[in-house]
């Protein structure tokens, strides 16, 4: 049975994302700052996150997953020759206002015709750094979605595709046809997502869904084979990178201090630092020749 987050739309989301960055670019030891999270979280944005019984943590996990997909971002960008960055389910996103990208970039982001709305209104004083373009699409729309990948398939020399809290509203199967489906264009070449596994979806269920306020919003993607779920879709697993580590290496840590300072064997450690995971996916050569991942 899927867990259900206490709030009322997928949109909703994205404003719970924005404040948690607000709260964070606020604090004077932040480890990102989004100068535009708060205008875009507005005032539903804390009244969201103060429905979740676990807020604090779930802010902190917020920072921790921007903090890192920041820095991938940003290395892929600069080690791999991407000119263009598509990014499914942007939310809210500011990457292209705030990270230092090249201005030969090309930065496409593809969310609902409401979210991104949203977002020109409030940024529309703004200049991203590089050149932007946003996509109003509903991406369970099949057709719709595959005639965009193609136009970025025919027009792009390499691609890094980005979906940060988007796979786990995703039934498998839709998961599976969305990664076969950017495999389809060779230039579809990186891919950076966050993934949680079954027992952070229970641990999600047990501290953030058992709310009055429960809304109509599933959580359903957690692969008990992490991101080995992709390989059979034309993806091989490049990296991966565990963000309960990264949260003790910021000092955002996002689970209860038990879980922290257990004394639990090393198998069972394994299991936490694979709660939730960023993973960097590359695209398998013709060949379908496979690559050793390396775990950070």
């Amino acid at each position: 049975m899927p867990a259900v987050l206490p709030v009322d739309s997928v949109a909703d989301t994205a404003l719970l994302t924005a404040f948690c960055r607000a709260v964070e670019s606020e604090r004077p030891d932040a480890v990102f700052r989004d100068p535009y999270a708060r205008e875009l979280a507005g005032p539903r944005g804390e009244q969201l996150l103060q429905r979740f019984s676990g807020g604090a943590l779930t802010a902190a996990g917020c920072t921790v997953r921007t903090s890192l997909l920041d820095s991938l971002i940003v290395a892929t960008l600069r080690d791999t020759g991407v000119d263009t960055v598509v990014n499914l389910g942007a939310g809210l996103d500011t990457r292209p206002y705030r990270l230092p990208i090249a201005p030969s970039i090309s930065w496409i982001e593809v969310d609902q015709p409401s979210v991104l709305a949203h977002k020109a209104d409030i940024l529309d004083p703004y200049s991203p750094v590089c050149a932007l373009e946003s996509v109003p699409l509903d991406l369970s729309d099949v057709g719709e979605r595959r005639t965009f990948l193609a136009r970025v398939g025919a027009s792009a020399a390499r691609v890094l595709v980005i979906t940060e809290g988007l796979l786990i509203y995703m039934a498998p199967d839709a998961v599976t046809a969305l990664a076969r489906d950017l495999g389809e264009w060779s230039p579809f070449q990186w891919w950076l997502t966050d993934l949680v596994s079954p027992n952070a979806l229970t641990l999600m269920q047990s501290r953030d869904c058992e709310s009055p306020n429960t809304g109509n919003v599933s959580l359903h993607f957690a692969p008990a084979e992490g991101p080995e779920f992709f390989h059979s879709c034309g993806w091989q697993t490049a990296e991966i990178h565990s963000c309960l580590q990264e949260g003790q290496r910021l000092n955002r840590p996002f689970l209860s201090e038990a879980f922290l300072t257990a004394d639990f064997p090393e198998d069972q450690r394994q299991v936490l630092r694979e709660l939730f995971i960023i993973a960097k996916l590359k695209r398998l050569g013709p060949n379908g020749a496979s690559s050793s991942a390396s775990s950070k």
